[in-house]
């Protein structure tokens, strides 16, 4: 069977497909993406889990292993991703929000490639810049996991609907064993991308099993892309496996996430209402778009609520959740939008909303508060270099980014401030966060930071009380900086032991 056979309607789609983009599309969408992050750029504490993954990053440069040397539940992929930015800038934390910036942009060019599919081209620019500002509002506009994974995964979703629309002779094969392997990719940077590779990949399979020339065909064809797909994973796994840390690696990314204190049910509640105005209008520009989808083709329409389905099983797997954790779900919504964005001139109004609403709600453009977030940790990084912080700091509730700031050694693998401070990892990080606090105080770092508010959403008495009470005994307060960021920022206490403070 050639092309020349294909029915009409599906010709019509295969053009569409291949149909590059206008030289103009991708200048508009890279400079609305610099525009709207920029502001941000040069923060070194624009979010905590970022300054985080960038503290592992630098330090795998010297050779620390994730999960033996640093401890988190991150998949492999996402350090690899931050040491090679940490290789890179040498730690520059610009490095990163450049990188998350380009991520983010090629990210809506394959959105715009695939609006352009059924849209004009000015439509596909609205949807390439309403996901880009959608970003903003969820503590995206640095670099959070979901704003690297969100590129393979939409690669995925793209990479499918090609296969699905391909003619003979390999009916589409290419593209579905590629679209698999960018599905793995994405599970290697976090794995509640899950939902969205098992739907994505089931609909690929089904597409498989249709178009085989026989059943033996399907089932081969089915095997290898199950093994593009696990392939990056197993490389992972093979990796530690062969350094003698498979059970580190395994107890870290797979299980410890099952022993979280799940959040309580009125938590829940107020993150959801929360959430309600920064997601809400992007689910309701979906809903209109996926019912005018339906109109012109339910096929379309199927795979589109196939897409969002699984982003959002991905979103609701998670027994505590914050509001980065709803990002995945950006790339489905905001194509979903699109024919109602096409439909003029209302849909212009409609585009509007899903810029105008989120910038306002992430306090965009921010430029004050990047300021304040960069003089104020320069004062508190300079406090704790002249109290010899740079050669002895614990970091017990504050930003990470002191030790990478600082060059300081960490005094623990469980370097993030929320695995020893807080109740709801008691039981999942692999030791007694009791023992381990006790044994850091024992050492008498130089420097303690700690925070002078309540501290985490489920602080743990019992290590607070620990930090407190060496605090009291043999500490004294330095400096007292408060520290913006985009959760709202915090005020830190800095305590220097008291026999340096006195000497200073």
């Amino acid at each position: 069977m050639n092309a020349s056979a294909l029915p009409t309607d599906e010709l019509r789609g295969l053009r569409r497909a291949a149909r590059p983009l206008e030289w103009w599309l991708p200048i508009g969408i890279v400079v609305a993406t610099m525009l709207i992050r920029a502001p941000v750029w040069g923060d070194p504490n624009y979010h905590v889990d970022e300054s985080f993954y960038l503290l592992v990053g630098d330090r795998m440069r010297a050779g620390a292993l994730p999960y033996v040397d640093l401890w988190d539940r991150k998949p492999f992929g996402l350090f690899l991703l931050y040491w090679w930015l940490a290789a890179a800038g040498r730690g520059n934390v610009v490095y990163v929000q450049l990188a998350a910036a380009l991520c983010v942009a090629a990210t809506a060019m394959l959105l715009a490639t695939m609006a352009r599919r059924t849209s004009d081209p000015l439509t596909a620019l609205l949807v390439a810049v309403g996901y880009v500002a959608g970003l903003e509002a969820l503590a995206g506009g640095g670099g959070q996991s979901p704003v690297f994974y969100n590129l393979p995964m939409t690669a995925m979703a793209l990479l499918a609907w090609q296969s699905r629309d391909a003619a003979p002779p390999d009916g589409g094969f290419r593209f579905a064993g590629a679209a698999v392997l960018c599905g793995g990719v994405a599970l290697t940077i976090k794995p509640t991308c899950l939902p969205e590779c098992l739907v994505l990949g089931a609909l690929l399979g089904v597409e498989r099993m249709k178009r085989a020339s026989n059943a033996r065909r399907g089932k081969i064809e089915l095997a290898l892309l199950a093994g593009f797909g696990l392939g990056p994973t197993l490389a992972c796994l093979l990796f530690f496996a062969a350094s003698g840390h498979a059970r580190d690696y395994i107890d870290a990314t797979m299980l410890s996430g099952l022993r979280r204190e799940a959040m309580a049910g009125d938590e829940r509640l107020a993150l959801a209402f929360y959430l309600l105005p920064r997601i809400g209008p992007s689910i309701c520009l979906a809903a209109a778009g996926v019912a005018l989808t339906c109109r012109r083709s339910a096929r379309d329409a199927r795979w589109l609520l196939a897409w969002i389905t699984g982003a959002l099983l991905g979103f609701l797997m998670m027994p505590n959740f914050y509001d980065h954790y709803a990002l995945p779900l950006l790339p489905s919504l905001s194509l979903a939008a699109a024919p109602l964005f096409a439909r003029r001139p209302l849909g212009l109004a409609f585009a509007a909303i899903s810029v105008a609403v989120p910038l306002p709600l992430s306090g965009w453009p921010a430029i004050d508060r990047t300021r304040a977030s960069v003089a104020a940790m320069t004062r508190a990084v300079r406090v704790v270099e002249h109290h010899g912080g740079a050669g002895s700091l614990y970091v017990f509730d504050g930003p990470p980014a002191l030790y990478t700031l600082t060059h300081a050694p960490v005094p623990t693998r469980w370097v993030f401030p929320d695995h020893l401070s807080t109740r709801e990892e008691y039981r999942a990080i692999g030791t007694h966060p009791e023992a381990e606090v006790t044994t850091i105080l024992q050492r008498r770092p130089l420097v303690i930071v700690a925070a002078e508010d309540a501290g985490p959403r489920h602080a743990s008495p019992a290590t607070r009380g620990l930090v407190r009470a060496a605090l009291a005994a043999r500490y004294r307060r330095v400096a007292s900086v408060y520290l913006p960021d985009v959760t709202g920022g915090r005020r830190i206490g800095i305590f220097a032991l008291r026999s340096v403070a006195a000497s200073r």
